[in-house]
């Protein structure tokens, strides 16, 4: 026999005598492999027990639902441990990859509440804590002793408005080609075209930097 694990939930059955809801189960077989198995579940009591469909075929990563029935509980059965073993096996050469037992016992009684309910009493909802909202009077004040973006963002305008200012007056200047015969303008205050032509671009750029919102 190979050693492949066999997965199997749950790991133990408990039917209890006096409560019949009890007396039928389910057992969850798992085939996590990327090939077909044949199963086959056996017991130590048949007599004691019914179970439909006890061989088959699980495919590849699927499971299959095996039902128990509990047929003769009996007060002279309780506390007593049978086992259950379901074994896996190739489909085509029928050799045995693993095995699971899984024991089960007929308890007197009926299931507490406390058994149920024992992990939700175990558990309890955290406390959320929202942050300190600060004081309208704290908020103003961090933000006038902390105007860093106003900062930033002021030297970058003020340089913005003087290239504005130089382009402007640059192209108020007189066009070199121009006569300047009665000019008050000196003569190397006269540029040219192309010149006028760079500072009309640049201060396109630069107002749409200053009226960028």
């Amino acid at each position: 026999m190979k050693n492949f694990p066999v997965f199997v939930f749950p790991v133990s059955l408990e039917f209890y005598l006096n409560a019949r809801h009890t007396h039928k189960q389910l057992l969850t077989v798992y085939n996590p492999y990327d090939f077909s198995v044949n199963f086959k579940v056996l017991c130590t009591s048949p007599n004691k027990f019914t179970v439909i469909d006890p061989e088959g075929v699980i495919a590849p990563q699927s499971c299959i639902d095996i039902v128990v029935r509990y047929t003769q509980p009996s007060v002279t059965h309780r506390d007593t441990v049978e086992k259950f073993r379901i074994t896996m096996y190739d489909r085509n050469t029928q050799q045995a990859l693993g095995k699971r037992d899984i024991p089960t016992k007929l308890i007197e009684g009926e299931p507490s509440n406390a058994n149920t309910e024992s992990l939700s009493d175990s558990f309890h909802p955290l406390a959320v804590k929202a942050a300190p909202m600060r004081p309208v009077e704290e908020q103003l004040r961090v933000a006038c002793h902390h105007p860093s973006h106003h900062r930033e963002q002021q030297p970058v305008n003020v340089v913005a408005v003087a290239v504005s200012i130089c382009c402007i007056a640059a192209l108020l200047l007189p066009t070199q080609p121009e006569q300047i015969t009665k000019s008050q303008w000196p003569e190397w205050l006269h540029i040219g075209a192309n010149l006028k032509l760079v500072f009309s671009f640049v201060l396109g750029l630069v107002s749409m930097l200053v009226l960028r919102p």
